[in-house]
């Protein structure tokens, strides 16, 4: 039998290649979970709940790692496991130097399973680092077969194995025994056989209790609810619970132990009975019953728990498969793909019944639109995913990063269950870490600096995630000693950025740490100074359609925002057009619509402002903005925008109505033009523009500045 790197046999007698990409792919979300709860245990080291979650996440790698041929994974993962074993047992408690070997091991699983080239001399290294911690010798072991260990975990589907055998004079106390049966049989699926004890018949008494019972009993209550329906006889009964099986993933029912382990385990036979046994190469029961090791009574209980543990697992692992079911992110992309096709073609079909005067073709163009929408909104939902995930993903990021700047920081997550669009999602994680990284290098000052200006020698990092209208808006606050702009500015100044003598508003300074190349470390580190970042945060952020935004307090903090569009693919807009020219505004963005009226024009006194129930809005109109030509309407129509805290409005010829738009990626010709995000197709075939409200109104203030810098 030959092995790759990863000690994932090539060969076997059972064909487990095609299950190789299904355990790594939910090995790696084990590896997530158990990276996240490392950093929880380093802050909380005797919990005990943290210290489960890990074990049976190792225990699950490892078992499945040994059952789909990934022996050097579940070798390695054996000695990981034994570490939380003694934790969970008093023998060990997690400390720093634990967490930081902890955290190479996971590193080192993840790295075999990526089928990196990790010499053998590596994984030796981080093994005795690994039983070092644990205080076991280093002397090499084999690692054992796969056991399941008795856990009270409520919530976690396991099967149990009870031994109950009463005191002989129970039922002189007056107990019944029938109610501790039907408690069992409430708490799951419960199988019970009874045994009944050995001795003369002439010697037995009518009041006396003669039987032992095994019970095999599936449940999610957890341990401590079955020993709570002993509670009255356990003083004086021989009550034995195991945990013989647990809710896995990748679990082949086949793979349960054999008859003779069973009968070892409950104690029928011994370790040498067994061995003696399968020395004669016969059928199993039939020595074992004529050597008069067992009763034909415990065969018959082995083989009834052997196939109950079995049918659990098969019934387990079809509710799974009901429950979920994995899909490639390709054939999602594809189906949100046609469904933007269907959209287009719905939005044809519906202008086509519009023109015509037949009520039977509107009646199937309206169910038309409505199965659509229903359509578009669910194949929306299957990419939606909560952030959480991501944001867990950054607590080892701020561990190490603290370590290695020697800061104190906790980072802090709020509002983990908004849910994004999965490829928004994935392009927003390298963005996020440059943010952070920044954020504790630049933003946060060192323990000694924080307590001379009276803060906390800890430094916290906040990330947040909240629902605006058809965006999210992420942000990363620190609470750091804030932007320094007379620094900045002196920076952007001697690496040529800014000319010497230039007035920059704290908008425009703020806005210098997004120019590449742009840094105000002295010198370059394994962590930042290279002009490399930040830049690049803007650039990623913008091709989601997104926007980055800068609130700084010197002394205080600062926060950097991202306001990003929930999905990349298809979003309900609202169609304008200016002349000839057709656009789309994200409807999330728009608050109302207002005919420019000749008296409504007047409350502005000639100025781009108009009085509108009697709040002055600013306005910017497209006509001239865009430079487009043509005769304006006698009435215009102003369209009013939430822009941060206040209002901004954009004037167009007129207000076509809601379209559900696909959005269409543009080509190299508008490169550049910020204030564009993409195109549609109209039903009747026009292409359309999207406009980035939020970038057209930042510019116009910028443009605005620049002419009232001037004109002082």
């Amino acid at each position: 039998m030959t092995a790759g790197n990863d000690g994932h046999d090539k060969a076997g007698s059972m064909d487990t290649s095609k299950f190789g990409d299904t355990y790594r792919e939910e090995a790696f979300e084990l590896i997530a979970l158990i990276e996240q709860k490392l950093i929880d245990l380093e802050r909380a080291p005797t919990d005990r709940d943290t210290i489960d979650s890990i074990f049976r996440a190792l225990h699950t790698i490892k078992g499945s790692g040994a059952m789909f041929g990934f022996t050097r994974i579940s070798s390695f993962t054996h000695e990981f496991e034994a570490l939380f074993d003694g934790m969970r047992k008093g023998a060990v408690t997690a400390n720093k130097d634990i967490i930081d070997c902890t955290l190479s091991a996971v590193d080192h699983i993840s790295r075999l399973l990526r089928d990196e080239d990790v010499p053998e001399a590596e994984t030796g290294a981080l093994i005795e680092r690994l039983r070092s911690q644990s205080g076991v010798g280093t002397e090499k072991k084999t690692a054992p077969a796969v056991k399941v260990q008795a856990e009270d975990v409520a919530g976690v589907s396991a099967t149990y194995r009870i031994q109950f055998k009463p005191a002989e004079d129970i039922f002189k106390r007056g107990v019944n025994l029938v109610p501790i049966f039907d408690e069992l049989r409430r708490l799951g699926n419960c199988l019970i056989s009874a045994h009944a004890l050995s001795g003369p018949l002439d010697e037995v008494d009518p009041e006396s209790c003669y039987s032992a019972w095994t019970m095999i009993l599936s449940t999610d209550k957890g341990e401590n609810a079955i020993r709570d329906a002993f509670i009255f006889v356990e003083d004086y009964s021989e009550i034995r619970i195991e945990t013989i099986d647990r809710e896995g993933f990748l679990t082949a029912p086949e793979e349960y132990k054999k008859i003779g382990d069973i009968l070892v385990e409950r104690g029928d036979i011994t370790v040498d009975e067994l061995e003696e046994i399968l020395a004669e190469k016969k059928l199993f029961g039939e020595i074992a019953l004529a050597k008069g090791y067992v009763t034909k009574a415990q065969l018959d209980s082995a083989l009834v728990e052997q196939k109950y543990v079995r049918t659990e697992r098969e019934k387990r692992r079809d509710e799974a498969s009901r429950a979920t079911i994995r899909v490639k992110s390709e054939k999602l992309d594809s189906l949100v793909n046609l469904v933007g096709e269907l959209v287009t073609l719905q939005a044809r079909i519906a202008q086509t019944a519009g023109k015509k005067k037949d009520p039977e073709f509107r009646s199937l163009a309206e169910a038309l639109e409505r199965l659509a929408n229903e359509l578009r909104e669910n194949s929306m939902m299957l990419r939606m995913v909560p952030v959480d995930e991501m944001f867990k993903s950054f607590h080892r990021l701020v561990r190490d990063l603290s370590q290695e700047l020697n800061k104190d920081v906790e980072l802090v997550t709020k509002g983990t269950e908004t849910e994004l669009d999965k490829n928004v999602i994935e392009s927003l994680k390298d963005p996020l870490m440059h943010i952070i990284r920044n954020s504790i290098d630049h933003g946060l000052e060192t323990p000694g600096e924080r307590t001379a200006h009276g803060k906390e020698a800890k430094g916290t990092v906040t990330l947040s995630a909240s629902h605006e209208g058809a965006h999210v808006l992420i942000s990363v606050t620190d609470d750091g000693a804030g932007l320094n702009r007379s620094k900045i500015l002196k920076k952007a100044m001697e690496r040529g950025l800014v000319k010497e003598g230039t007035d920059l508003t704290a908008r425009e300074v703020h806005d210098l740490i997004f120019l590449p190349g742009f840094s105000t470390a002295e010198k370059a580190t394994s962590v930042s100074g290279r002009g490399v970042g930040m830049d690049v945060v803007k650039r990623n952020v913008e091709k989601l359609r997104g926007v980055v935004e800068i609130d700084t307090k010197q002394g205080e903090g600062t926060t950097i925002n991202l306001r990003i569009p929930l999905t990349l693919a298809i979003v309900d807009g609202l169609l304008a057009r200016v002349g000839t020219d057709h656009f789309i505004l994200n409807l999330s963005n728009v608050d109302e619509c207002v005919d420019l009226t000749e008296e409504i024009l007047a409350t502005g006194n000639g100025s781009s402002l108009v009085n509108i129930r009697g709040e002055l809005i600013p306005y910017i109109n497209l006509r001239e903005k865009f430079e487009i030509a043509g005769a304006k309407p006698e009435i215009e129509r102003m369209l009013v925008t939430k822009n941060g805290e206040g209002r901004v409005g954009l004037v167009v010829d007129d207000v076509m109505g809601q379209h559900q738009t696909v959005i269409k990626t543009l080509g190299s010709a508008f490169k550049g033009i910020d204030e564009v995000t993409g195109a549609t197709i109209l039903g009747d075939g026009t292409v359309a523009l999207i406009l980035d409200v939020n970038t057209i109104i930042r510019k116009e203030i910028v443009r605005e500045e620049a002419m009232h810098r001037a004109a002082v």
